[in-house]
């Protein structure tokens, strides 16, 4: 394993804001579809002022098992990516953020 891998450059080196970005959001097993459209569109508007229902997403697993979720928001700064990104992946619901 090669312990000397460069740390990749900030965000705001990658991107001009403000951007429209896609987060991409797993639930867990047993999660519902209002339940987990209710939590990811309450922390959307808690960390990226203005934003509306339609930026989000949701359909099923194939099996019907989880649901996979795409927010598609205009962000202001890299701060407001990087603050919405670590409320998602706290949130008990949500099992993987892409």
């Amino acid at each position: 394993m090669n312990t000397n891998t460069p740390a990749p450059p900030p965000l705001e080196e990658l991107v001009d804001f403000p951007a429209k970005l896609p987060i991409k959001a797993i639930s867990h097993k047993q999660v519902s579809h209002d339940e987990f459209h209710a939590v990811l569109f309450a922390l959307s508007c808690e960390h990226v002022p203005g934003v509306t229902a339609d930026v989000l997403t949701i359909r099923p697993s194939s099996a019907g098992n989880y649901f996979a979720a795409t927010l598609m928001i205009t962000f202001e700064t890299a701060d407001q990516v990087r603050a919405l990104d670590a409320a998602l992946r706290a949130h008990p619901l949500v099992r993987m953020v892409l």
